[in-house]
């Protein structure tokens, strides 16, 4: 069973430049272990300080950061796919500039890979992920 949040979010992410999350340390790569989105954010809820899987400000810079650092490799984030909605786990809605056309199904999870668009994939599938320190969503 996925874990979907319930709640409304109070409003946009204040947009972050991805590089300076990195510098801050807030980011962290899982690429030693693969995990299915529900055990991936049990892992980042884990990190010293708690945390969520990466819910995107700057999208552009995270796909870059992905591709640097685990070339053609995809990497679960915290979207999903509910009822044919597509949510951040903070509950803002995913917008069609983040994705590929047609690439979203109901209830999936999300994952990037290189500098591509967010796609989605089923839930239950292991992969790296992206965690983001300091943050948890409901």
């Amino acid at each position: 069973m996925i874990r979907f949040p319930t709640g409304k979010s109070d409003g946009p992410i204040p947009y972050i430049d991805f590089s300076t999350l990195v510098e801050k340390d807030c980011i962290h790569l899982e690429k030693s272990t693969s995990m299915n989105f529900e055990k991936s954010r049990d892992y980042c809820h884990g990190l010293p300080g708690g945390g969520d899987l990466f819910v995107a400000g700057d999208l552009t810079g995270m796909t870059q950061y992905i591709a640097t650092h685990v070339p053609d490799t995809h990497v679960i984030i915290g979207a999903f796919n509910k009822n044919g909605q597509n949510k951040w786990l903070d509950g803002r809605s995913v917008t069609d500039q983040e994705l590929i056309p047609d690439k979203s199904h109901d209830n999936e999870c999300f994952q990037v890979k290189d500098n591509e668009m967010m796609h989605t994939h089923e839930c239950n599938k292991k992969e790296y992920f992206l965690c983001q320190k300091g943050v948890e969503f409901l």
